[in-house]
């Protein structure tokens, strides 16, 4: 007599969730699972990723979505994908049939420095490689801390040969094994100084005073060849051959290539702390890429940009993953929205491999059994009824052909009722047309916990009661708020004065510190003839603003609102002249230049575009904070027989938040649960 085929619930229908159904529902599941099921509050997939189409068919962003050329995991997921949709014979009339149509290479990341007492942009070109990301790599295997040594000193003779290149250009990298040797008398000095640089590195004694240690006193060798204090470009060069010494003395004097805890062992302390530790200069911890950096993973505490806040061992990881292993380009943008080209496409291939999902059911508590090994029931509240006639809500509509999530729920496939807009949100309407409970034995055996870590206070009281474990995670680990808009301008890049068109750059005030040009979505969108944009950009950053809060939901979301939008004018003010110089006047920010603005100006104009205040529990970005990541758990880590985890919130070995985390935890999830080895097909370099 055979077992009982189990059912599978999935709480949460965000990458990790999704990724944790895809592995799940691989071909001849049928065999183990009798059902999988994704449980999703709201209308939407995707989670922070998620996106929707506005009026005019506009693409509104949570925040600015671009995937690294490193995310090994996350494009072999897409790529299957993609493969397994056939578009072009299923779906002919789309505009988007592979996934290389849905996500198009970009070189070029730039970082924002005041010097001089102005803001500066330095751009960073990346040369292409010849491999895609997620091609086959059978031979090459991980990045070990012994080959990201390798790399640096790599890295750092590339970078000495690149000087030669053009003036507005401040860094080109090329990942050649034999990159060009550009001759010049102060090329050859630079050259020499960081080979006596790389031997004085090899010295394992620590960092004394000034001008005392051998390393010091050949980079400060190098910083008087380079003129530092007159070159700008010459400085930045100085500063990443400072920084990049460091970190691969780093590895050295704290034994990381031998430390069987690998990158773990410095996982305590903050990066730009431990490079100061190992003889990178002062002016490091502001250097434009090392912002950029901090920028990208919100790694300030509190959102404060004089507090950083990122852990060494993933500031190393990310550097190796994000410069030395990149693939095709080292960033890659979407050609629409996330929602259009990841999410959709994945609801579509597991709606055809018998993935079943419940839109509109809130995730409201989880309760243990007895004997507290187990989750015994799960208590959901319905948010809608379906309309007579209507046995399961579809949620894709089509723009241009191509299928996407709208920016509301589709209203000939639900009963009427108030309060739509809010259902995902946690400040929303809590007014459900039923409360549901799932059942162990009856609607699940296994169930994949994939909500976001500001949701487990408010969901998991009873596990957090019941192991210190749960109640360590939930208090220790630190989350931050975030914010982003968009613009969509009639003129293009070259009227507004725009020099970097499709680039992404950090680095810049807060609260918006990182920008992005993204004309490569335009196509996508439907547009009147008349008032057709020629520009769109992202804008975002974090918010400060504490949580979990004692005031009522609807006057702290009303708060935050408001400051976001003061925050938003002040910067438009005052600060988008960097991007678009020809869109500022002696009066201020051209609002006339905005599509859909209708005349207004300020906060009326502003309403005309898209603003996305990033405040629900569910929403808040997972931080890296020095010291925090003993307080993770494993996706198999959950101390319940029938409970894993999913999402960027687990110690997944890439701990940030960023998709790739997000993959890699869903696909350890869906392990997990076939009992399968925790990196069973899991590829790249991660902390083990």
């Amino acid at each position: 007599m055979t077992d009982r085929r189990k059912k599978v619930a999935i709480l949460g229908g965000g990458m990790a969730g999704l990724t944790a159904a895809w592995r799940l529902s691989e071909p001849g599941w049928q065999d183990r699972f009798e059902s999988i099921t994704v449980y999703q509050r709201g209308w939407r997939l995707g989670g922070k990723g998620a996106s929707s189409r506005g009026e005019n068919g506009r693409i509104e962003e949570h925040g600015l979505h671009v995937w690294l050329g490193s995310y090994e995991n996350a494009f072999t997921l897409l790529r299957e994908c993609y493969a397994e949709l056939d578009r072009a014979t299923t779906d002919p009339e789309s505009p988007i049939h592979t996934w290389d149509q849905a996500l198009v290479p970009a070189n070029d990341l730039g970082a924002a420095d005041f010097f001089d007492d102005e803001w500066q942009v330095w751009l960073g070109r990346f040369s292409r490689t010849a491999d895609q990301p997620g091609d086959p790599d059978p031979d090459k295997g991980p990045l070990t801390v012994i080959g990201f040594f390798e790399r640096t000193m790599q890295l750092i003779r590339d970078l000495v040969e690149s000087m030669k290149t053009e003036p507005d250009t401040g860094l080109t990298l090329s990942v050649s094994p034999t990159p060009p040797k550009p001759a010049g008398t102060l090329l050859q000095t630079v050259q020499r100084a960081v080979l006596a640089a790389t031997i004085a590195m090899l010295n394992p004694r620590p960092q004394h005073e000034a001008g005392t240690d051998l390393l010091g006193q050949v980079l400060d060798a190098v910083r008087e060849t380079l003129d530092y204090e007159r070159r700008t470009d010459h400085r930045r060069t100085w500063i990443l051959i400072s920084l990049l010494t460091a970190t691969a003395r780093g590895m050295i004097v704290d034994n990381l290539m031998t430390d069987p805890r690998g990158l773990r062992a410095i996982q305590d302390e903050d990066f730009s702390d431990w490079a100061l530790r190992h003889g990178a200069h002062p002016d490091t911890v502001d250097f434009p890429l090392v912002r950029a950096m901090y920028d990208m993973v919100f790694g300030w505490d509190k959102a404060d940009p004089d507090k950083p806040a990122f852990g060494a061992g993933l500031g190393v990881l990310f550097t190796g993953v994000m410069l030395f292993r990149y693939r095709g380009a080292i960033f890659w943008k979407m050609t629409a929205g996330m929602g259009d080209v990841v999410i959709a496409p994945l609801y579509q291939a597991l709606r055809e491999r018998g993935v079943a999902f419940e839109f509109f059911h809130r995730v409201d508590s989880l309760h243990l059994d007895t004997p507290h090994h187990a989750i015994e029931s799960v208590t959901l509240g319905r948010q809608v009824r379906l309309a007579a006639g209507v046995e399961r809500y579809e949620p894709l509509t089509t723009v241009g052909g191509l299928p996407v999530f709208p920016d509301r729920p589709l209203a000939d496939q639900i009963e009427p009722r108030e309060g739509l807009a809010s259902l995902e949100s946690h400040f929303g309407s809590r007014d459900d047309v039923e409360t549901r409970v799932l059942r162990r034995g009856v609607d699940f055996d296994q169930i994949v916990l994939a909500v976001s870590l500001g949701m487990l206070p408010i969901i998991a009281d009873e596990l957090i009661e019941d192991r210190p474990e749960w109640q360590d995670m939930t208090t220790k680990l630190h989350t931050v708020a975030t914010q982003a808009f968009q613009l969509w301008l009639r003129p293009d890049h070259e009227t507004l004065g725009l020099r970097w068109p499709g680039a992404t750059i950090s680095g810049y005030v807060t609260p918006y510190d990182t920008w992005a040009s993204m004309p490569q979505t335009l196509w996508a969108e439907q547009w009147p003839d008349d008032d057709k944009p020629g520009t769109v950009a992202y804008f975002c950053g974090p918010l400060h603003t504490d949580w979990p809060t004692s005031r009522e939901d609807a006057e702290f979301a009303a708060e935050c609102e408001r400051r976001a939008q003061s925050e938003i004018l002040d910067y438009l003010q005052d600060h988008v002249r960097l991007f678009f110089p020809n869109a500022v006047t002696e009066d201020g920010f051209a609002w006339h230049m905005l599509t859909g603005v209708n005349g207004h100006r300020g906060s009326a104009a502003l309403a005309t575009q898209h603003v996305s205040v990033n405040i629900d529990p569910s929403d808040r970005y997972v931080q890296s904070v020095p010291g925090t990541d003993r307080y993770r758990l494993r996706p198999d880590e959950s101390g319940y027989d029938n409970l894993v985890l999913a999402g960027d919130w687990t110690d997944s070995g890439m701990n940030a938040g960023c998709i790739e985390s997000s993959v890699l935890s869903g696909l350890q999830a869906a392990n997990a649960v076939l009992g399968r080895g925790r990196h069973h097909r899991i590829r790249g370099f991660y902390i083990p």
